[in-house]
């Protein structure tokens, strides 16, 4: 699948499914000359299609029922509105680096004042030219 945003239901066999389907409707798509050979190949892309189609859905409602029977029964709703305010991330923090001398930063203050230290050069005026 594509980066950034996946589905909870895709699976691998959904992806070897969606490759034949598209491989049976290039392979008909391409046949042009014999009207019998086109007519069979339509007829296999056609079938594989709807299986693909099927297979989608019935993983879409095994991902919900999965979900359904994991989520909290205190308070349903939570994770729903979660999911629909686009919140489901957890926010990352910065917590530990290694310095130099192998020691590690304690805190987030440390940790930022380290990565200033090491990514953003001195503004130095003496050793500017006139090119910078």
């Amino acid at each position: 699948m594509a980066k950034g945003k996946t589905v909870p239901w895709w699976t691998e066999t959904l992806k070897i499914m969606r490759k034949r389907t598209n491989a049976l409707r290039r392979r008909y798509q391409r046949t042009t000359s014999n009207d019998e050979l086109r007519q069979n190949r339509k007829n296999q892309y056609t079938k594989a299609k709807k299986e693909y189609q099927a297979a989608i859905t019935t993983e879409k409602i095994r991902s919900w029922k999965q979900y359904c029977t994991t989520t909290s029964p205190n308070n349903p709703w939570n994770e729903v509105y979660k999911i629909a305010n686009n919140r489901t991330r957890s926010k990352q923090m910065i917590t530990i680096l290694q310095k130099s001398d192998e020691t590690k930063t304690d805190t987030m203050i440390e940790a930022l004042q380290l990565m200033l230290d090491q990514l953003v050069p001195e503004d130095n005026h003496k050793e500017d030219t006139t090119y910078t």
